[in-house]
């Protein structure tokens, strides 16, 4: 559904007058319509997934009998997120 032209108008204004008294809220509520996927969405999946693989290779390595696929299991499970989160820690809130 158009919008009529006197919306469109006040609606251009709104933008202007936002944009003008806060650039980074204007920057932000543009990316709302996009595919846009913050930083800290893919890391926590990322994180995910490096968890599960751990796992999986723990009880591989498990299976096996073969302990370096679990000790390789073991550092991606728990080493690689916690100095993921240990450097995300320390950058601090953007």
């Amino acid at each position: 559904m158009a919008l009529r032209d006197d919306e469109q108008r006040r609606l251009a204004e709104i933008e202007r007058r936002l944009s003008e008294e806060d650039p980074r809220l204007a920057r932000r509520l543009a990316h709302l319509g996009s595919a846009y996927l913050s930083r800290s969405i893919v890391t926590f999946v990322a994180l995910c997934a490096c968890f599960v693989a751990g796992l999986a290779l723990v009880a591989a390595g498990t299976q096996l009998r073969f302990w370096p696929v679990s000790v390789v299991g073991i550092v991606l499970a728990v080493g690689v997120p916690t100095v993921v989160t240990w450097r995300v820690w320390l950058r601090g809130p953007r």
